[in-house]
């Protein structure tokens, strides 16, 4: 074995993909795929992404690997790709030498066109350095100690150094900086008007435009001159509602142009906007409703007038049913020139409705000809043409009623849902003691939070504003982005979803209104300016900084992280991974971790609901116990858990003297720091300061 080549044994099973097992392993480990039992007497071909040579790595370019005998002699394979297996101490070789998330897979010979029978995902950590020239160190991943600082408050960039300093000599060895782009009208650090430009608020006091090979100048001294690394946030699923780009490239967005299965959800936030401006202007006042909304009765007559005056005025369930007078009149047609069935062999139940995909009202479709065998019969009880087109036409016509009534019910269960989620926001925002208690309703505190951004709706009615949806004054009415409580992370919640529910619809989004979701598609070609303008975005924070965090890993597509992360690591092959990822399941963090090479999960000592909660934190993140056996290279090695970067406190939440005590602050961060793994905490905790 060569001098530093670290011997790794891996199983790979049949039946199971790998995506869920997380496997951790350092550079330069040379590592031996055996098979599993469940693998023995089938023909097997492995396949690994990992690069021959000095070849670039591609995630969609594979290559064979050979087997090999227990006593390392290569296998006979008669000239096939496959070859049996006879024996679990069979091996393929991959020696890593670089950084990166990288993946096997097997396929079997009995059922080659079946893809992938089994799967197996290795994570090479990347090596950081700080200082340069015979002064570099090498900065373990476990040895981080990592400080938040929110960029838009450090001021001119020529007063960064005396600021960032403090870190340094607190302890610090990296500076996570929040993003650090030009920010949107709200100002929150993480809704950005340009991926393209530094913030402007960081120009100095001469006047001069400050770059990134300006920030590059100090990163690159924190690194080289400080031992200090860097990691900068990267935001990937929105951009703010200020952004240019954003308007001049609708496809990048989810619009009613682009995306009909929206207008729907858009209408409803069109008018639950007129009913917020409706009680803002006193219009409500004498149905119990006063411009200052404080109490549950306020809600309760909120809710009376929503369902009893304004749900009528829009009709909803019009856009999923179908114009029976127009079916009606059709068939009436059709039954003069059709000879009628003997039978009516076909079952009533197999005519469904099917929504017009422009979402019109009443433009739901069935299949007529279906319909027309169904319904255009002989009929025992008539005894003339006339009384059988007759009665078919009625028979006909109730089973279109029917299919338009079950429609109705349906949707009307969604916008129940929706004003009682409508209701509880508010609820929370103005009348619970524990919310913020907003008084007024404006642009900034409307009464109900906006789930699309509403440009040139100003001053028209929900009808006018209706038809503009349709027209491509529908391309401004994007979607925002939010959180889904308890949504599926591996499913983007904006897309059309099989039936006529969407949580834009059934109001389950936590919007932020102050940024639009990104709508990439399945591939770069589905929308080429946002791919590369995202690439060029990540590409330069990758190139300036040690590292990204991402903000909101659970939800960005994984094929479009995946994407900009191969980029980045083409940047920098040494790349350092961060993560927000609140998935609730080890299993879907290990997805994510797998398929994006994450090197450290960001976990919360603020988290814990009691002390014994705290101490399971940072026994589970707290790396191997004191006396823990050093792994044998003879056996398979085991899953392991993600790597934590646990903090005391995280940039996004309250200060402990808030939600629990100033008394919690000196004994939290104590804990924290026992953990042994990367630690960090805010700028401002060590200093005790007691607001967020």
């Amino acid at each position: 074995m060569a001098d530093g080549v670290i011997s790794i044994k891996l199983a790979i099973h049949d039946s199971n993909q790998g995506d869920g097992a997380l496997y951790r392993l350092k550079k330069n480990s040379l590592v031996h795929v055996h098979p599993g039992a469940s693998l023995l007497g089938r023909r097997v071909a492995l396949y690994c992404n990992y690069p021959a040579d000095d070849k670039e790595f591609c995630r969609k370019t594979y290559r064979r690997l050979e087997w090999c005998s227990a006593a390392g002699s290569p296998l006979e394979s008669n000239g096939s790709e496959y070859t049996a297996i006879k024996d679990v101490d069979y091996y393929c070789n991959v020696h890593f030498t670089k950084s990166g998330a990288y993946h096997f897979y097997a396929l079997y010979e009995e059922c080659q066109d079946a893809g992938a029978q089994a799967g197996l995902y290795v994570q090479i950590e990347p090596q950081l350095s700080v200082g340069t020239g015979d002064a570099a160190t090498s900065l373990p991943l476990d040895a981080i100690r990592c400080q938040t600082v929110i960029s838009k408050l450090l001021g001119p960039l020529d007063t960064w150094e005396s600021k960032l300093r403090v870190a340094k000599e607190s302890g610090y060895n990296m500076v996570h900086f929040t993003p650090v782009q030009e920010l949107g009208g709200s100002r929150s650090a993480y809704s950005l008007r340009n991926q393209l430009k530094v913030n402007p608020d960081f120009q100095n006091k001469g006047g001069k435009e400050v770059t990134y090979d300006d920030l590059a100048v100090v990163v690159r001294k924190m690194r080289e001159e400080w031992n200090v690394a860097s990691i900068c946030d990267i935001v990937l699923n929105h951009t703010a509602n200020e952004s240019i780009w954003i308007r001049e490239y609708p496809e990048c967005s989810y619009n009613c142009f682009t995306c009909p299965h929206l207008r729907p959800a858009f209408l409803l936030d069109a008018l639950l906007a007129r009913v917020g401006e409706d009680v803002k202007d006193g219009m409500l006042a004498h149905v119990g409703v006063p411009e200052v909304v404080e109490t549950e009765d306020h809600l309760q007559a909120i809710r009376w007038q929503i369902h009893s005056n304004y749900l009528p005025q829009v009709k909803l369930h019009e856009l999923y049913q179908c114009d029976v007078d127009k079916y009606l009149s059709r068939f009436n047609d059709e039954c003069s020139k059709r000879s009628p069935s003997r039978a009516q062999d076909i079952p009533e139940g197999d005519i469904k409705l099917r929504v017009d995909p422009e979402y019109r009202r009443l433009g739901a479709e069935i299949d007529f000809d279906r319909a027309m065998s169904i319904y255009n019969v002989f009929r025992q009880d008539c005894f003339d043409e006339d009384s059988r087109k007759r009665k078919c036409a009625e028979v006909f016509r109730a089973r279109l009623q029917h299919l338009n009534e079950e429609v109705r019910r349906e949707i009307q269960e969604h916008l129940d849902y929706a004003i009682d989620n409508c209701l509880a926001g508010t609820r929370y925002e103005r009348v619970q003691s524990d919310g913020p208690q907003v008084k007024g309703i404006s642009l900034k505190y409307p009464l109900f939070m906006k789930y699309f951004t509403h440009y040139g709706t100003q001053g028209k009615s929900v009808k006018d504003i209706e038809a503009m949806m349709y027209t491509g004054a529908g391309k401004l009415f994007m979607a925002h982005n939010g959180w889904v409580m308890n949504g599926d992370p591996l499913k983007d919640f904006a897309r059309a979803q099989p039936g006529t529910g969407n949580v834009y619809l059934r109001r389950e989004l936590i919007a932020w209104g102050d940024s639009v979701k990104l709508r990439y598609g399945d591939k770069p070609e589905d929308s080429p300016y946002l791919w590369k303008h995202m690439q060029e975005y990540v590409d330069t924070t990758a190139r300036i900084f040690d590292g990204v965090r991402l903000d909101n890993c659970h939800s960005t597509p994984l094929h479009v992280a995946e994407y900009l992360l191969d980029s980045a690591r083409k940047v920098n092959p040494e790349l350092y991974v961060a993560a927000e990822l609140f998935t609730n399941s080890d299993h879907t963090d290990n997805i994510f971790v797998n398929r994006l090479g994450i090197t450290s999960l960001i976990r919360e000592a603020l988290s814990a609901w009691d002390s014994h909660e705290q101490g399971r934190l940072v026994y589970r993140y707290g790396g191997a116990p004191v006396g823990a056996f050093f792994p044998c290279p003879k056996r398979i090695l085991a899953p392991t858990i993600a790597h934590a970067l646990f903090m005391d406190l995280t940039h996004d939440n309250p200060s402990p003297v808030e939600k629990r005590s100033i008394f919690d602050l000196i004994p939290s961060a104590a804990l924290v720091s026992m953990a042994c793994c990367a630690t960090g905490s805010n700028r401002g905790y060590d200093e005790f300061v007691p607001h967020h």
